[in-house]
């Protein structure tokens, strides 16, 4: 769905100096979970449940892309209730827009619902303009961004973090991945509110 920026999103710190940014809201675009994936790597898909390899079933990864605070995507990654500081790490999600392609610019992260030890702090973006039989294999990915998720100063819960520019990004592409890299502390998984991506739709960009 292409809309603008400044009616689909509500925070002031987000909406702010972007009105040239379009921002991507999902509509039934599938979200496909994963853990145990580098940058680069082949994906592997991760179920629901509450143990290794899975996310919790009623925090799945459609809740990073819905646009509520309130909701989140959790998952255990290599833990299941032991609290671990390697817990959630390559873990993520994937999908491919139904529309146009887009060129993702900029991205906001949210913290999630209840504990800050949980919060992603170094993530992976990569993009893909392979087809969706494609796109576990590691090969079909480019990556455009590895570095801060921008919440590593926000410790009050449910709250966007800072706004992060995907400099290298010069490309558009139909299909992104997320990988969470690191987080705050020890605990049993990664959970964050939301992955809010700003830029251009392909039909946007001269």
């Amino acid at each position: 769905m292409i809309t603008n920026a400044t009616k689909s999103i509500t925070s002031p710190s987000i909406a702010k100096n972007v009105i040239a940014f379009q921002i991507f809201n999902r509509t039934d675009e599938v979200v496909y979970a994963i853990w145990n994936t580098s940058a680069g790597d082949n994906s592997t898909p991760s179920s629901a449940g509450g143990g290794i390899g899975q996310y919790w079933p009623s925090e799945p990864p459609e809740a990073a892309l819905d646009g509520n605070l309130r909701t989140e995507y959790t998952n255990y990654g290599c833990a299941d209730e032991r609290f671990n500081i390697t817990s959630g790490m390559y873990t993520g999600f994937y999908f491919t827009i139904k529309s146009v392609s887009f060129r993702l610019m900029k991205f906001c992260m949210g913290t999630n619902v209840q504990e800050a030890k949980r919060d992603p702090m170094t993530i992976t973006i990569e993009g893909s303009n392979n087809d969706q039989s494609e796109l576990l294999l590691g090969k079909s990915w480019t990556s455009i961004y590895s570095g801060s998720s921008g919440l590593t100063k926000s410790l009050q819960r449910s709250s966007y973090g800072t706004k992060q520019t995907v400099a290298t990004n010069v490309a558009s592409f139909r299909s992104y991945r997320l990988i969470v890299t690191s987080t705050r502390g020890k605990h049993n998984s990664v959970s964050y509110s939301e992955f809010v991506m700003m830029g251009q739709y392909l039909n946007n960009i001269n």
